[in-house]
């Protein structure tokens, strides 16, 4: 079968153009990787330890669990028997020993983690009920 009404000029530039945009991604694909590698050796490997300045102090902890429960406490809607447990574990928190059970803490995050795990029990809602 003969196509015709096609010139062999338009073929060949039709054909150059699929070329030149297979080799302009050829090196754009290069480019980016010779990028990605300068990256990673101007990173490299990099450890971050924890030392004692980055770690909160028990004071600072302190202030934050009280904060966090208080925040529960005002706006959740929660039974009166979960209000006085989150109230009582507040009364009697042991900084010292929550930082020997879940820490130690460089970030509010990792704080935040402890807390609903040792209070996700006391707290229950009122529409759960």
């Amino acid at each position: 079968m003969e196509i015709s009404g096609v010139s062999s000029g338009a073929y060949t530039s039709a054909a150059a153009a699929v070329d030149d945009d297979e080799k302009l991604k050829k090196a754009e694909e290069e480019k980016a990787a010779e990028d990605a590698k300068k990256t990673e050796k101007q990173e490299g490997d990099k450890v971050e330890l924890s030392s004692k300045d980055d770690e909160y102090s028990e004071s600072e902890i302190q202030k934050k669990v009280q904060n966090y429960i208080q925040n529960i406490l005002y706006t959740t809607n929660l039974t009166d028997e979960s209000s006085a447990q989150l109230q009582q574990y507040l009364n009697t928190f042991d900084v010292a020993k929550f930082i020997k059970s879940y820490g130690p803490f460089s970030t509010t995050a990792e704080i935040s983690a402890a807390l609903y795990a040792v209070t996700a029990g006391m707290i229950k809602r009122q529409e759960d009920e």
